[in-house]
This record gives C-alpha cells, sequence and structure tokens, in this order.
C-alpha cells in the first residue's frame, strides 16, 4: 500500500481580455513564454496553465499547489512584473471581464509547451 501523501492543488479560472483587433498579434506573442518566467512560475508552484480565447476573452485556466502562495511569489518576483509588463499592451484592463466559463474559447498556450 502507498502511504506517500499527494500535496494537495488548487484548480481555478479566470479571464481577461484582449484589446480588440490584438487577439492575432497576442497569440504570436504568447505562444512561447520565456523560460526565466517558467522557471519563476515553476518556482511559485505553478503546476499546469492554459489560456482558451473565444474572441477578446481569455480564459485562464490554473492548477498551483497554492492560489494564494503563487500570487504572493508571482506579485513580488522581477521577472513575472516584467512580463507583465509586456504582455500589458494587449490587453483592455478598461473593461470588465466575463465571468469565467472553464474550456471555451481555443486552446492558444499551455504551460507545458515549450519555452523561448
Amino acid at each position: 500500500m502507498d502511504t506517500e501523501q499527494v500535496p494537495p492543488t488548487e484548480t481555478f479560472t479566470f479571464t481577461t481580455l484582449l484589446r480588440a483587433g490584438r487577439e492575432q498579434d497576442y497569440e504570436r506573442f504568447h505562444r512561447a513564454i520565456p523560460a526565466e518566467l517558467d522557471a519563476a512560475m515553476r518556482a511559485a508552484g505553478v503546476l499546469g496553465w492554459q489560456i482558451m480565447r473565444q474572441g477578446t476573452t481569455l480564459t485562464h485556466e490554473v492548477t498551483a499547489r497554492s492560489r494564494t502562495r503563487m500570487n504572493l511569489i508571482l506579485e513580488g518576483d522581477e521577472v513575472n512584473r516584467a512580463w507583465q509588463h509586456e504582455v500589458a499592451p494587449f490587453l483592455d484592463a478598461g473593461r470588465p471581464a466575463p465571468a469565467p466559463d472553464a474550456g471555451a474559447g481555443a486552446l492558444i498556450w499551455d504551460f507545458s509547451w515549450p519555452t523561448r
């Protein structure tokens, strides 16, 4: 009998919005994330992250060891902050994002994909 405990994980979903007309640019830009960002996310406890796009709505499905711990670590991480600065021109923070719809849209990025 295997008595090894599996660490707990959390899966959560949230949405962000793209600026109209930037959909294809975002997909090309986000096709592969920098290796340094991948390492920072893994160090923060990210186990999986997928982004689906339907129109200008991005649905993020994330699995992490702890959402709270992940957020705290990534908020203070310089590599993550630089990435957020790079991706910001593609996003429309001025409109409220709709409620998450898990699995909505076409898969445009997966944490398991190669980095750049």
